[in-house]
């Protein structure tokens, strides 16, 4: 009888020690299976993996929480944008060039930075994914109309691309939330 109690009482202490623990791994909202199974329904999936897993917060977040990743990302890439413009427009350029480098900070600053971002991040903080579908939208034309300011060569190419990408893919992994 004291054998049985002892088996018994070795069960029960196995299983809250160790099931759990290995249960977890299969618990966990996000690993990188999730990452790359998001990652695959994007537009660009090495941006989207190499975003994703460069950030410690996606260990542990579901999709919900990979948008909201991606679009900390579209605020980085877009405020670093504005910053190259910035030393663009200390530079002295010719009007033409000047007048499109200020509609950029326009559709970067104000649309961007201050509606679009802001609204996403409401928006997937609260559940709500509609409202941070149209804002990645938006910023990704904003990337476009920045881009299709100037007539003739861009200084801005390179940033427009990388924003109007990361906003692409935001806008891709909010749409699974849809």
């Amino acid at each position: 009888m004291r054998t049985l109690v002892f088996v018994v009482l070795f069960q029960v202490v196995f299983q809250i020690i160790f099931l759990p623990s290995s249960q977890c791994a299969r618990l966990r909202p996000n690993d990188d299976n999730l990452i790359e199974q998001t990652c695959k329904q994007t537009p660009n999936y090495n941006l989207c993996i190499s975003s994703l897993k460069s950030d410690p917060k996606s260990a542990t977040a579901d999709v919900a929480g990979l948008a909201l990743i991606m679009v900390n990302v579209l605020n980085t890439t877009t405020t670093q944008t504005l910053i190259h413009i910035n030393s663009l427009l200390l530079q002295s350029p010719r009007n033409e060039v000047k007048e499109a480098l200020l509609s950029c900070v326009e559709d970067y600053k104000t649309g961007v930075l201050t509606a679009d971002i802001p609204v996403s991040i409401e928006a997937l903080t609260k559940g709500n994914p509609k409202f941070a579908d149209q804002g990645t939208q938006d910023a990704a034309n904003e990337s476009n109309s920045c881009e299709e300011g100037f007539s003739g060569n861009s200084p801005l190419t390179v940033e427009n691309t990388n924003i109007n990408n990361v906003a692409r893919v935001a806008n891709a992994i909010v749409k699974l939330l849809l």
